[in-house]
């Protein structure tokens, strides 16, 4: 065989072994999994009920979609449901419909697909609550004060959906004996709360204030309270050296004023300048304090033995009205 035509053959082998591409044949093809258009994401729905729209991805080789392409979905949300594979169309496209989980507020949900560009994908929607089904007692039920004074928290009901949720905008009517509420209606706010301020009425005993939202399992819902005469107010003197601070006070019948002897105070009392009290006895150090209610009207002057007189020094006024 003449040389030329060796070199030709040659030359032939190599180009058939892949000689000129260094080997590596036909290069896989290129995956990606995007979203698709549309791709049903950012949707707002009942919560426990499926979206309007399906969540689509599509998913293409080397640019083109990609028939028979197995895609796996999750979603977490409590309730929510979504098949857990699906196969690519013709045209690349999976879809699938995604039912929302009964806990409302925010949600999502991915489509993966192993060793393809862009996986996961990630899907978000919002759950609203279903509709009003119960009304309960949420808070303030059992509390105790003074006739013809404030309760010292609101007292609440919650309008609930059949998962519990709390559901806005229901309207809740208030009504009380023996006290007065602060509005007649109250629409719930968005966690699903409706809230009265309740005023005690002139009369010791027990109080009924009642929440109801009509056609709602629960309702309606009864709240009490205990209306008692007022304790007694109280007041604080301090007993230091030299002075009672303040020197003078001014308070309501009914009073319990507490002189209380300040870290280092030495070798002091109160005593009256009249004979009504208040009198603490002897002299002494801190630690130490005396207590005395005020029950009757006037002018109470008194003074410490050691550091004061009838006169002057250290002395001290209380006013009773």
């Amino acid at each position: 065989m003449k040389p030329f035509a060796c070199l030709f053959l040659l030359g032939i082998a190599i180009s058939a072994c892949g000689g000129d591409d260094g080997g590596g044949g036909t290069p896989p093809p290129s995956t990606t999994i995007a979203k698709g258009t549309p791709s049903g994401d950012g949707q707002t729905g009942v919560a426990g009920q499926v979206l309007a729209e399906p969540l689509q991805v599509l998913v293409n080789q080397d640019g083109v979609g990609a028939a028979g392409i197995t895609v796996t979905w999750l979603t977490t949300a409590p309730g929510a449901d979504l098949a857990p594979t699906g196969t690519t169309d013709a045209q690349g496209i999976a879809t699938n419909s995604w039912t929302l989980g009964t806990v409302s507020g925010p949600q999502s949900a991915q489509a993966s697909l192993t060793g393809a560009s862009g996986s996961p994908v990630t899907f978000t929607a919002t759950a609203t609550p279903d509709a009003p089904a119960a009304l309960s007692d949420l808070s303030g039920n059992g509390q105790n004060g003074a006739i013809n004074a404030p309760l010292a928290e609101p007292v609440q009901a919650k309008v609930s959906d059949q998962f519990g949720n709390g559901v806005p905008g229901v309207d809740v009517g208030w009504s009380a004996t023996n006290a007065t509420v602060s509005a007649p209606t109250v629409a719930t706010d968005a966690s699903g709360t409706s809230s009265v301020n309740v005023t005690l009425g002139g009369t010791v005993g027990p109080v009924t204030i009642i929440a109801t939202a009509p056609n709602l399992a629960g309702s309606p819902v009864t709240f009490t309270a205990t209306a008692a005469e007022p304790g007694p107010s109280t007041a604080t003197i301090s007993v230091v050296n030299d002075q009672f601070q303040p020197a003078a006070l001014t308070v309501a019948a009914g009073t319990r004023v507490t002189w209380t002897w300040s870290t280092g105070a030495l070798q002091h009392n109160v005593v009256p300048v009249a004979s009504q009290p208040p009198r603490s006895g002897d002299p002494a150090n801190a630690p130490n304090s005396y207590q005395f209610r005020f029950d009757t009207p006037g002018t109470y002057t008194y003074y410490c033995q050691v550091h004061g007189s009838p006169l002057g020094g250290m002395r001290g006024t209380i006013t009773v009205q």
